[in-house]
């Protein structure tokens, strides 16, 4: 998988980029295992405010027509980028289950049905 990083108007360190490597690709194997591409991109948050919030954005290409967007908000990149990539696992747990469900409802429909070529 492809891993694009990327902070506007802020630096990324060497550890953030390893650990957003690290975490993506786990995720992505645990519920995808042809996940292409993501791109995470990391900003300062300029409403006002006197902490300096930071927030992640993380766009994954999980498949032909498959998109997910996540993102949160910390007091610091690490903490950002934890709360983007639980939102991440979960829309992707979810996509995951109406597939399974759709699935198993089509294989039931395709056992209750009458087999009329046999009846020749």
């Amino acid at each position: 998988m492809h891993v694009t990083i990327a902070g506007k108007q802020m630096d990324t360190g060497e550890a953030l980029r390893t650990r957003v490597r690290e975490e993506l690709a786990q995720i992505a194997r645990k519920y995808f295992d042809h996940a292409l591409e993501a791109n995470v991109t990391f900003s300062r948050d300029h409403k006002g405010r006197l902490a300096a919030f930071v927030a992640c954005d993380i766009n994954l290409k999980a498949g032909r027509n498959l998109f997910i967007r996540a993102g949160g908000e910390g007091p610091d990149a690490h903490r950002a980028f934890e709360v983007a990539a639980e939102h991440l696992a979960k829309r992707l747990r979810r996509h995951r289950r109406r597939v399974n469900e759709h699935a198993r409802s089509l294989a039931e429909e395709r056992e209750t049905m009458p087999d009329f070529a046999s009846q020749d």
